[in-house]
């Protein structure tokens, strides 16, 4: 674990992700004011009130922001080996761990804002408890589990109310050990009656609606009324979004589940021949949770609408598609040592390198945007001219004193008479956004600046060489104002710069 959170630290990514803004101000309103905001994040206790504690002991901080969510996906390898370890013994365990040490989409979002990673969490441990339950023989450690998975299930719904797509791998998981049921089981019904029955309470006390987490879900999702019909309508696009991001790489060439999925298949494909299995409670977990996702589709007037689909909330299949397939190599290490050495050897350096080539992207983004706006934040009070990513950053650092003006989108030519017109103020050129869902198109380049109107302040290299996602170098640039003397020797003209970002 130690391990872990010493790799996942070197890609620290960060503050970046376009809703970060909204939970620090969520998180700020409980600091400031001690109010809870009603929207859709209120009833997710179970990531607002650490990541609070931890912002009161560290600040109001990326730090404070982000520790929870790393702290709990280092706890998850944890789990993964305990749950391992139940299931096929040590090996079971340090494979499951090693699997996840290096799964790209865990590696990646363990350093950001990624509260989709405590109901990953949660979801592990209700399945593990249920499971030490039904299995126990000593009563006392019986009751325990099962209390344990019924606070477990709870913790899981106060992190995202899918959670309901536990209860039927749940009541299955029951079913196929049903003669391991006796009476201790009114513990698990006893703790979730009393857990579940008071935040129905609460939220109908505050709300009139004792399924209110449901409901602001889908309303701040969008999908209600004519804002769903106009802005969510399904397409086959979106419906398949999910399989995509699982099974295909992305815009950027990535694997965020690396090789895992189709090494997946392809054992359970052969396991008859091989006489290998893995665990069927842990498959119906990961059946019940999949599908659910991809279903989750509503009618509006008659159209068919579906969310947004983030590639951060399929991080709720990351730990049984793991599971999964530690129980296949665990028994391939059991028929075939060698074979399975090799293979194991191969997948975590394969998944290595795709959590490396992963989190980087975010990494180098963020690492640009906070850059950025700490330079300037050091510079004497003017305007900031850049695209809105840059200002959404901007609007989470204390004390900012700088006006901003966002510069066109799209249209380059109308930017570069933009640019042209500036009299005074800062520029902000280059360097990279959000990767996956900011806009690219949207960061002005350091060519659409001419003349001797601009001094260049400072330019931040990286190893990274040109991509798409960072085509240039982050310059931040001042005018010199009419009647200023310009710069004698600057340090880069416009055009020098256009020419030395070029490979």
């Amino acid at each position: 674990m130690a391990l872990a959170l010493g790799l996942r630290l070197a890609y620290f990514s960060g503050f970046g992700l376009g809703d970060d803004v909204i939970y620090r101000h969520f998180i700020n309103a409980i600091l400031e004011t001690g109010i809870v905001r009603p929207d859709n994040t209120t009833y997710r206790v179970t990531w607002w009130f650490p990541t609070a504690l931890a912002c009161r002991i560290l600040g109001l901080s990326e730090a404070g922001m982000i520790a929870p969510v790393t702290i709990v996906a280092t706890l998850g390898i944890g789990v993964l080996y305990v749950f391992g370890k139940a299931l096929w013994g040590r090996p079971g365990g340090l494979i499951a761990a090693l699997l996840l040490l290096v799964h790209p989409l865990d590696f990646a979002w363990s350093t950001m804002l990624a509260s989709d990673i405590f109901a990953s969490f949660f979801s592990a441990l209700t399945i593990l408890c249920l499971l030490r339950a039904l299995g126990h023989d000593d009563v006392v450690g019986k009751r325990r589990c099962w209390m344990g998975a019924a606070a477990s299930l709870w913790l899981t719904y106060h992190a995202k109310v899918s959670a309901v797509l536990l209860v039927p791998p749940v009541l299955l998981i029951c079913w196929r050990r049903r003669h391991r049921i006796d009476r201790r089981v009114a513990a698990f019904l006893a703790t979730a009656g009393l857990l579940f029955g008071a935040s129905a309470l609460v939220s109908y006390v505050f709300t009139g609606d004792p399924i209110a987490p449901y409901h602001a879900e889908i309303s701040y999702q969008g999908l209600t009324g004519e804002t769903a019909i106009n802005f969510h309508r399904l397409t086959a696009y979106v419906f398949w979004a999910y399989p995509r991001a699982v099974l295909l790489r992305d815009q950027w060439g990535d694997l965020l589940f690396s090789v895992y999925p189709h090494l997946l298949l392809a054992l359970f494909l052969v396991s008859p021949l091989l006489g290998i299995r893995t665990s069927l409670d842990v498959f119906l977990w990961l059946l019940f949770v999949a599908v659910g996702m991809q279903l989750n589709i509503q009618r509006v007037h008659g159209v068919w609408v579906a969310g947004f689909r983030n590639v951060r909330h399929i991080h709720v299949l990351v730990y049984p598609v793991v599971l999964l397939l530690a129980g296949y190599l665990t028994g391939l290490r059991a028929r075939f040592p060698r074979v399975s050495a090799a293979t194991i050897a191969v997948l975590l350096g394969v998944s290595a390198w795709q959590s490396v080539s992963t989190a980087t992207k975010t990494h180098v983004a963020f690492a640009d945007c906070r850059n950025a706006c700490r330079f300037l934040d050091a510079l004497p009070p003017k305007t900031v001219y850049a695209d809105f990513q840059i200002n959404t950053w901007a609007s989470i650092v204390p004390g900012w004193k700088q006006g901003f003006h966002e510069l066109e989108r799209f249209d380059r030519a109308k930017r570069r008479a933009q640019i042209a017109a500036i009299q005074s103020g800062y520029l902000v050129t280059g360097g990279a956004r959000e990767p996956y869902y900011g806009c690219i198109d949207c960061i002005p380049r350091a060519e659409e600046v001419s003349g001797t109107q601009w001094r260049l302040l400072k330019e931040f290299p990286s190893s990274t060489a040109p991509t798409g996602w960072r085509p240039e170098p982050l310059r931040i640039w001042e005018a010199v104002e009419p009647g200023a003397d310009a710069p004698e020797t600057p340090e880069h003209t416009p055009q020098q710069s256009v020419d030395a970002a070029r490979p």
